[in-house]
């Protein structure tokens, strides 16, 4: 997986110019082709070996920004991708650093001004069960308008999703000037850590100084574990001592002593001229020598008083363990199979098996780590394409310990093994299956090479020859088969908008669909299910047909077809897929547990707050596309008719 560089096209996106390149990650200036508007995008590097933190930062980003929908925040724009990015709207502004940092300083009406927007946008992030844990002025963007929009997410956590960063990484994440001193200890869910970083920032907007030294340096960040800040006031008398008592309370060491929410930090900020004065608030002299050598009471962190984390949901978890990045599809399908039949979660767990740390052995690990990203996310969409969302774990560990530990933790309910990266590999995976069914108190298996496949093997089968096993293949590949002819007839109307002058292929090649069909047709034994499955089967290519007969940019056609027809039809078929499931069950004396997907009533297709990624999330996409082209064609009707009566 090459760099992309200027120039290049991402799926629909064009790149027109680097804007930003950082050690996590690269900014491009890019083109929707579809839309015509510009959008960013923002590529990870990929060094995740040396760098887990790349991979985590992105995967953070990518799942959080899913549930984000704020004027005041960044909008994040989600497409079906065919490599690891993040899109996000064009922001037109400078960001907040260059207005403020050392000796440089804001009017307080004009610092309680972003203030106040900055605590309502925070306060609708922790309504959201969200923590930014990065606030600084670099993240905060300023509008021409005089708003501003947050941005960065891939440190940020929320209660509703698993917490991968507290998991993996021990190392304090943030930017150490800005980082509430619990942060330095690990903490992540605490609302109150955005309640200190927004009172670093009002502190360096009013006196252009920080109470801590300007370092990077963890060590130098926490010397405020033990030591009291330097009053504001002491860079600038001209503050007036309410705001001193605001700003110092809201940097409190201890959280405790802190505002309990963004609320009442944003409440004393508009009524700030009401407050009591306070000796505190008056003083203007650095904490004495003697406090600073004779520390005590040093800042511990506390989760005594945080709410129990809110679970998205009670399923297990799958792990699914990459020991070979390059031939781990047997493992994939293992995976993909159990969690649709568990109905469970997925997570695809590499263990980082570190030999030496020479610059050598760290160059290695740089070229196996960007070929590692090529696997993840080839991994990741597989799984996505059955709607499933797997989380990545990069763990640094000898393997069958790191491994040991995630079988033991209560949320694993399977550890599938994949190939080992060593010689003998099966025997490996054998060994490592032994030891850790010995070790782990949950099922350990390691995926092997699935023998029948209902796609091209169903045919030559009698009914009273199948086996449960057959019959639960039959199953995955029937949610295959939905997905896949979803997807399928997505692409088909991308297409004819993307290049309408283009001719369509309205031929039944390559349909996966039709060839299962016709090769079910050479056998008498399986008439049952071509019946059920050929008329649906005709109906979505005569749909496509008429789709394609539309006059060009006949799009608000396309949208009443896509509508009106070809939904329906998804739906119709995964009910009629429900009962082919059925059927092949009723010619077994012991049937297997049926896969939830088949036999759930509700469609998918109808359900957007699913349609988060895989073929979903394309379907979610083409039905907001067709409204935007709708919409830009009518407005450009109604400027050029307004033209001509101008002319008039």
């Amino acid at each position: 997986m090459a760099n992309p560089e200027v120039g290049d096209t991402l799926d629909i996106f064009t790149l027109r110019s680097k804007l930003h390149e950082g050690a996590l990650a690269n900014l491009f200036l890019a083109e929707d082709q579809l839309s015509r508007e510009q959008v960013v995008l923002k590529i990870p590097c990929g060094d995740i070996l040396n760098q887990p933190i790349i991979l985590y930062h992105y995967q953070n980003e990518e799942r959080i920004s899913r549930l984000l929908d704020h004027p005041g925040v960044v909008r994040f724009i989600h497409r079906q991708r065919s490599r690891q990015y993040i899109i996000m709207e064009k922001i037109s502004g400078p960001d907040l650093r260059s207005k403020v940092g050392k000796n440089r300083r804001l009017a307080p009406d004009e610092a309680l001004r972003l203030m106040n927007m900055l605590c309502e946008i925070v306060g609708y992030l922790h309504s959201q069960s969200i923590v930014h844990l990065d606030l600084k002025p670099e993240n905060i963007i300023c509008l021409e308008n005089g708003k501003i929009k947050l941005i960065d997410f891939g440190l940020a956590s929320c209660r509703k999703l698993p917490d991968l960063l507290a998991v993996d990484l021990q190392n304090p994440q943030g930017t150490p000037r800005y980082i509430a001193p619990e942060q330095l200890l690990g903490e992540r869910s605490d609302p109150r850590c955005d309640t200190y970083s927004m009172g670093m920032m009002l502190y360096e907007m009013l006196t252009g100084q920080l109470p801590w030294p300007r370092s990077s340096k963890v060590s130098i960040a926490r010397r405020r574990l033990r030591h009291a800040p330097v009053p504001p006031r002491y860079y600038n008398l001209e503050i007036p001592s309410q705001l001193q008592s605001i700003i110092l309370r809201a940097i409190s060491r201890h959280a405790d002593d802190r505002y309990p929410s963004v609320k009442q930090l944003d409440y004393d900020l508009k009524h700030w001229q009401k407050l009591p004065v306070t000796d505190i608030g008056l003083n203007c002299k650095r904490p004495s020598i003697w406090k600073r050598l004779f520390y005590c009471n040093a800042v511990q962190r506390n989760t005594e008083n945080l709410p129990c984390p809110e679970k998205s949901t009670s399923k297990p978890q799958v792990i699914g363990a990459i020991l070979d990045s390059s031939t781990n599809k047997d493992m994939l399908v293992e995976v993909r199979k159990q969690a649709l039949i568990r109905s469970c979660e997925a997570t695809l767990v590499h263990v980082i098996e570190e030999d030496s740390d020479s610059h050598v052995r760290r160059y290695g690990m740089t070229v196996e780590g960007e070929k590692l990203m090529v696997g993840l996310e080839y991994s990741v969409q597989n799984l996505r394409r059955f709607s499933i969302d797997p989380g990545i774990r990069l763990i640094r560990g000898e393997v069958v310990e790191v491994l040991k530990a995630i079988g033991n933790d209560p949320g694993t309910d399977l550890l599938v093994l994949g190939p080992s990266r060593k010689k003998k590999s099966f025997m490996r995976g054998a060994s490592l299956q032994r030891r850790l069914a010995e070790q782990c108190d949950c099922k350990v298996m390691v995926a092997t090479e699935e023998k029948f496949s209902a796609e091209t093997d169903l045919k030559d089968l009698l009914p009273d020859q199948l086996t449960e096993q057959q019959v639960l293949s039959c199953d995955i590949f029937l949610v295959d088969l939905w997905f896949e002819h979803l997807h399928y007839h997505t692409d088909f109307i991308y297409q004819l908008l993307l290049y309408p002058e283009k001719a369509v292929d309205l031929s039944k090649a390559h349909c996966r669909f039709g060839l299962f069909l016709e090769s079910l047709e050479t056998s008498r034994h399986w008439l049952k299910i071509t019946s059920m499955l050929n008329p649906i089967h005709q109906q979505f290519h005569e749909v496509a047909t008429k789709m394609a007969e539309l006059p060009l940019h006949d799009h608000t056609g396309l949208q009443e077809l896509y509508i009106n027809e070809s939904m329906p039809l998804s739906c119709k078929l995964k009910k009629e897929l429900g009962h082919v499931s059925l059927l092949l069950r009723s010619y077994l004396k012991k049937a297997p547990p049926s896969v939830p997907f088949l036999i759930e009533e509700s469609c998918p297709i109808t359900m957007p707050h699913l349609a988060c990624y895989g073929p979903l999330l394309r379907a979610f996409n083409l039905s907001q596309d067709l409204s935007v082209l709708i919409r830009n064609a009518d407005a450009s009707i109604t400027k050029t008719q307004a033209t001509i009566e101008g002319e008039g």
